[in-house]
């Protein structure tokens, strides 16, 4: 995944060189604060998550975004480092946070429908002011 973050960011300055329009990587924020983004947009990389991510530096997160607004559920699955869960309620604030630990078995749940859900390093959120009600903002840069 990082990997991806870095060829995206390769093909972006050699399409800037030669004159070609640059799509923007995505920007978001959470209470104000930037969060660089690993998205998640894809059935396959929803499914995959943070699986074989060694962690995420502080500011670093992943942002799945989905198609449809539904409640959405999430938990540990193959994540060796502990993580926040922020889940965005359909008004773009958040609706819910959870933090779990590798190899907590718990599934935790959206307290309502959700078309956006970002995983952070457990702490991140509480140290960035991040609460229930907080605003969150993703442009694509379409």
């Amino acid at each position: 995944m990082r990997a991806t973050l870095r060829i995206f960011s390769l093909l972006a300055s050699a399409a800037m060189l030669s004159g070609c329009a640059v799509a923007t990587a995505p920007r978001v924020s959470l209470a104000g604060e930037s969060v660089a983004p690993y998205l998640a947009d894809t059935m396959r990389e929803r499914a995959d998550g943070l699986q074989g991510f060694d962690g995420l530096a502080s500011g670093e997160g992943m942002v799945f975004v989905y198609p449809d607004a539904r409640v959405r559920t999430f938990g540990m699955k193959n994540v060796g480092f502990a993580i926040d869960i922020v889940f965005i309620g359909l008004d773009g604030t958040v609706s819910g946070i959870a933090s779990l630990e590798p190899g907590d078995p718990r599934k935790i749940e959206s307290p309502g429908p959700s078309r956006f859900v970002v995983e952070l390093p457990k702490g991140w959120a509480a140290e960035h002011g991040v609460v229930v009600g907080s605003r969150f903002t993703y442009d694509d840069g379409r």
